[in-house]
């Protein structure tokens, strides 16, 4: 049996993060190949070093925009975010470490000892969520699977968050090449990724569809035992960012003229009145719902999933990740889920028809399955004989 060890973005507070991890294992395990999920950890030196990144700085304009980035975040308003952010986390994490307890078999290891805890595997899988994020990871090359020997390197529907390399800092691109040009096998999540490989390594990568993708309606009910709602008929607000004033008004509005309740759960700002669940109750609630409200892309993934009406707004906290929604929505047809504050929602829901939408979630889950198969588990074994 091969065994294979996933890399992806880890800590307890992602909803989306837990579930594609989940996916991604389950259909490895239907492969017969067993897999675990590697849980890096770092010291408080190697964080720092991440954040400065100093020694990457390629020339003065460099050093400049550091000097920039480490005095943004020396502001009030910096230093108000990030603890509420820190709020947050600490309210989410045993409630979400519950289910990755529960549902995902995890390894921790100490970043000083990869190199020799390689061996333990057959081969590496990177991916999905924005593992290859710039403004998450930078220079860090763990998340290329760096520690690895280049024929255990692969990636599933990795995804970068941003639709192009930003030219600071100036050596990021010549690392980012370095690294993809290592790996024995790429996918990406969007086409906006798949055009920032292939400009840099002139090599055709495949799209791949996200893991939470690969299992429809009735496995993941049945995977995650969600049950039919026998409350009150609400609407789910899911915001990763934090929502305006002006949205709430809209979406409360729209609730009462449905004679609906409320429910908001927390995202990545700390609100007293939002419910934190676990990733378990977050799929359920979305299931259960008359109608989501998001600035999310898995948010937007089960409610498509679940054949839920959902309105999706631009997030407001400019990390320019819309590139994943806007990608999803168009692979979907659901171009009627993108809503403005200005738009009329009873308008937009008749234009719903997730009918044809099912056609289309079955061909990617059989494509996203027939990629890790051939293009991963089978290769493996190939490279293996």
């Amino acid at each position: 049996m091969k065994k294979i060890g996933i890399i992806t973005l880890n800590g307890e507070f992602n909803y989306g993060n837990r579930l594609q991890n989940f996916a991604l294992q389950r259909v490895l395990n239907e492969l017969g190949t067993e897999v675990e999920t590697i849980e890096i950890t770092k010291n408080k030196f190697d964080r720092i070093k991440k954040e400065l990144w100093i020694t990457n700085a390629g020339n003065m304009g460099d050093v400049y925009y550091l000097s920039k980035k480490v005095l943004k975040k020396l502001t009030f308003s910096s230093i108000k975010k990030r603890k509420n952010y820190r709020k947050m986390q600490a309210k989410k994490w045993n409630i979400i470490g519950a289910f990755t307890k529960k549902y995902i078999k995890v390894k921790k290891v100490d970043s000083k000892c990869l190199s020799d805890f390689q061996n333990n595997y057959d081969l590496f899988i990177v991916g999905s969520d924005q593992v290859w994020n710039p403004n998450i990871i930078e220079f860090d090359h763990t998340h290329f699977l760096g520690f690895a020997p280049a024929e255990k390197r692969y990636s599933y529907s990795a995804s970068f968050g941003v639709d192009e390399l930003a030219s600071r800092p100036c050596l990021l691109k010549q690392h980012y090449k370095k690294y993809l040009q290592q790996m024995a096998y790429i996918s990406v999540r969007e086409e906006s990724g798949t055009k920032i490989v292939e400009q840099l390594i002139q090599k055709t990568v495949d799209t791949a569809p996200d893991p939470t993708l690969l299992l429809n309606k009735e496995e993941w009910k049945k995977e995650l035992q969600i049950k039919d709602s026998e409350d009150q008929a609400f609407v789910l607000i899911y915001f990763v960012s934090e929502i305006s004033k002006e949205i709430v008004n809209k979406i409360t509005d729209f609730a009462q003229k449905k004679n609906l309740k409320i429910i908001q759960i927390m995202g990545d700002t700390f609100g007293e009145n939002r419910v934190i669940v676990d990733p378990k109750q977050f799929v359920e609630l979305i299931y259960q719902a008359q109608y989501v409200f998001t600035d999310s892309f898995h948010g937007s993934v089960f409610s498509i999933i679940m054949e839920t009406p959902f309105f999706v707004f631009r997030r407001t906290d400019n990390k320019g990740t819309y590139t994943r929604i806007d990608s999803l929505i168009h692979k979907f047809n659901m171009e009627c889920a993108i809503v403005h504050i200005e738009d009329n929602f009873e308008e937009r829901l008749s234009l719903f028809h997730f009918e044809s939408t099912q056609c289309l979630l079955e061909d990617e889950r059989k494509r996203g399955r027939a990629l890790i198969e051939e293009k991963i588990v089978n290769s493996c074994k190939e490279n293996s004989k």
